[in-house]
C-alpha cells in the first residue's frame, strides 16, 4: 500500500559536532531523507572571523517557519547522507519533547526516533512543528 506523500524537517547530530538536516518524506512504504542545507550554526563570537563564519551558517528569515532551513540548491545535489528506510524495517518510534542541548536558540519541538534493528535515529523537530504528532503520524504509518 502506498503512503501519500507527507514530510517534515528535522536536523540529526552528526559525528558529535556536525549536523544534517534533512526534509524526510513518507513516500513509497519508505521513510526518506534528503539533506536540505548545509552545517547549521548559531551566529556569534568574539572576532570577526569567528563572526563571519557563523554568519554564514545560521539560518537567517522566521526560524519558527520549516521553510527557513530548506535550500532548494542543496536540496538538488543528491548527498551521500540521503537516506530511504523501509517502514516494514521500523520497529518503533519514539517521541520525547526535552530540548537537544546545543541547539541554541533555534525552535525546536522535541525529538523523534526512529528505531531499526541496525540503528536508533534520533531526528530534532525543527521550527514550529508537531513533534508528538509527527511521531504519531510515524507510527501509524509503521503500522499499516
Amino acid at each position: 500500500m502506498e503512503n501519500a506523500r507527507w514530510s517534515f524537517v528535522a536536523m540529526e547530530y552528526y559525528a558529535l559536532i556536525l549536523n544534517r538536516t534533512y526534509l524526510i518524506t513518507i513516500k513509497d512504504d519508505a521513510l526518506c531523507g534528503v539533506i536540505c542545507r548545509g552545517l547549521t550554526s548559531i551566529e556569534g563570537g568574539g572576532d570577526p572571523v569567528t563572526r563571519f563564519a557563523t554568519g554564514k551558517l545560521a539560518v537567517h528569515g522566521d526560524l519558527n517557519d520549516p521553510g527557513s532551513y530548506v535550500d532548494a540548491g542543496v536540496m538538488a545535489k543528491p548527498h551521500r547522507a540521503d537516506f530511504c528506510i523501509p517502514l516494514s524495517d521500523i520497529r518503533q518510534v519514539e517521541y520525547t519533547a526535552q530540548k537537544k542541548w546545543g541547539m541554541g536558540h533555534y525552535p525546536h519541538d522535541g525529538r523523534v526516533f526512529v528505531v531499526t534493528p541496525a540503528r536508533r535515529r534520533e531526528f530534532i523537530i525543527l521550527g514550529n512543528q508537531p513533534g508528538k504528532e509527527i511521531a504519531d503520524h510515524l507510527q501509524a504509518s509503521v503500522r499499516k
